[in-house]
């Protein structure tokens, strides 16, 4: 019997599909490499999360929607928030009041870019790839939360 199929992260299908342009034009090779270690990279210093910070950033943004919802939609989301506090362990005080509101996450990681890519690009390099994955993390819905 077949394995059943697995769904893959983001990070494997973006890989995946960098290798299938490494396929049709293999003088991309090196390019395309060294993409993909930067964004395994990436994916490595923001996916641990032992503070439990992307938790804390999705229960406040439940509790605080970008948009208009019934009263029914809104008790659904904060049941959520609820769920995932009591999951966590988090008390009360660990959730922020604004889901975007750390400063001191874009430092964090900024620092952790910083070490992780010395001597391969310069501190402008960095400075513009933490803002990109910074604008990310608050587009997709995890923006900084304090942690």
């Amino acid at each position: 019997m077949a394995d059943p199929p697995r769904h893959a992260s983001p990070t494997t299908q973006l890989i995946a599909r960098l290798m299938r342009v490494v396929r049709t034009c293999p003088d991309a090779t090196a390019d395309v490499l060294e993409l993909v270690l930067l964004v395994s990279q990436i994916e490595a210093l923001t996916n641990v999360d032992r503070d439990y910070r992307d938790a804390r950033r999705m229960i406040a943004r439940l509790r605080h929607p970008l948009w208009d919802m019934t009263p029914d939609q809104r008790a659904t989301l904060l049941r959520a928030a609820d769920t995932i506090k009591d999951a966590c362990g988090l008390s009360e005080r660990d959730i922020p009041a604004d889901p975007i509101g750390d400063a001191g996450e874009r430092e964090r990681i900024g620092t952790q870019l910083a070490a992780a890519l010395a001597g391969e690009f310069t501190p402008a390099q960095i400075a513009k790839v933490t803002g990109a994955v910074m604008a990310v993390l608050q587009s997709s819905g995890s923006g900084p939360g304090r942690g």
